[in-house]
């Protein structure tokens, strides 16, 4: 498999993983929000649900796009992805896990370049 073939795949990977965080997110939101970068509990977690939720939605976007090979736009999703990982990369640093924040921060990095190869 030459590395063009190779690369065509990292979208449903992308989507894949992110559809998986954010079922683990809906499943198991206390420790699913330690491993985001900022541990919440009780009334808290209501939020780590819906970040689930936000999380299953963009996997499935990628997904479908993908499938229906319309690169143009999962180039762009893909630009909007990054926001949404540097956003959380911002978020982490500020108030949890700094050291966590920086796996959001390469997330950000590795969607924008994607975005831009596709």
């Amino acid at each position: 498999m030459n590395l063009t073939n190779f690369v065509q795949y990292i979208a449903p990977l992308i989507g894949l993983i992110t559809l998986a965080i954010g079922v683990a997110a809906m499943l198991k939101p206390e420790p699913m929000s330690k491993k985001f970068g900022v541990a919440v509990s009780g009334s808290a977690l209501p939020y780590v649900i819906s970040t689930g939720m936000r999380d299953i939605f963009m996997g499935l976007v990628v997904l479908l796009l993908f499938y229906r090979q319309e690169t143009a736009t999962l180039g762009v999703c893909m630009f909007f992805l990054s926001a949404v990982a540097l956003s959380d990369f911002w978020i982490v640093f500020k108030h949890g896990d700094r050291k966590t924040s920086f796996v959001h921060l390469s997330a950000a990095v590795a969607a924008a370049g994607y975005g831009l190869w596709i």
